[in-house]
């Protein structure tokens, strides 16, 4: 298996000249859906999995569709048939919509490594900046405010999923984070983000953490921050929830 993970980010025009935001992204989940093959389809519903995120956003006056597939299995099945796509009718909002040229990025799980080695013996900055609405589930409840531990624990378990690996040991990983992760500066605001009318309750804004501990540790960290740019964090991905972009500063 080719480890992969995979990102198509697709600008277009709005017959109705309508502004395509965040909250349209449930609309534009439909739309990927009609593209998948309907085998692989199947085997994400028997497997209850959701191996890609989406969202839509309204930015220097475009509408950019951005779909992420984490996988050689999800980028062949997801983005290759959004490829060559050029238009689409929206039948929510009535609207024809125009693709213009994909910019395309891949990743390969060797390249993730060595992009994010931290050699520094010094503690390192990594900002999250959350850009659409943001939750997380526990016991069954939202969590509008996670924890460390939740946060990374999550992010561990859908590199894990994504890759392959097996075996993990959480409990290690959730008491190296409670020691080596501090937040140094936030500001998140409240939020809600809407779902078949139901509407969750989330937050955006960014997270500055202080990572310490050895090499591995900041390395493995600053890689998880920067799967979270395709997996996405917390919970509904799929339907453009917990869209995120990571910075890493060394101090």
């Amino acid at each position: 298996m080719i480890k992969i993970i995979c990102k198509i980010s697709i600008p277009f025009e709005s017959e109705k000249n309508l502004k395509y935001n965040v909250r349209a992204s449930s609309v534009m989940h439909g739309l990927l859906m009609e593209k998948i093959s309907s085998d692989f389809a199947e085997k994400m519903h028997k497997d209850s999995l959701r191996p890609f995120s989406q969202y839509v956003r309204f930015e220097k006056g475009k509408n950019i569709w951005t779909v992420s597939a984490v996988g050689q299995q999800a980028c062949e099945n997801i983005i290759v048939p959004l490829m060559n796509l050029k238009n689409a009718y929206i039948k929510y909002k009535h609207d024809n919509i125009l693709f213009s040229e994909a910019e395309i990025l891949k990743l390969s799980y060797d390249e993730l490594l060595r992009n994010n080695y931290i050699e520094t013996e010094k503690y390192i900055s990594r900002i999250i900046n959350i850009i659409t609405p943001a939750a997380f589930k526990s016991s069954g409840n939202y969590v509008i405010l996670p924890t460390l531990r939740l946060i990374f624990l999550s992010l561990a378990r859908k590199f894990d999923n994504a890759f392959g690996i097996v075996n993990n040991n959480y409990e290690i990983l959730a008491e190296e984070t409670e020691k080596n992760i501090s937040v140094s500066d936030y500001k998140l605001s409240s939020a809600s983000f809407s779902v078949e009318g139901v509407k969750i309750p989330s937050f955006s804004g960014y997270i500055n953490f202080r990572i310490s501990g050895d090499t591995s540790f900041k390395s493995y960290v600053s890689m998880l921050c920067n799967f979270a740019e395709y997996s996405g964090i917390g919970i509904k991905n799929a339907l453009g929830m917990g869209q995120v972009f990571s910075e890493i500063k060394e101090c």
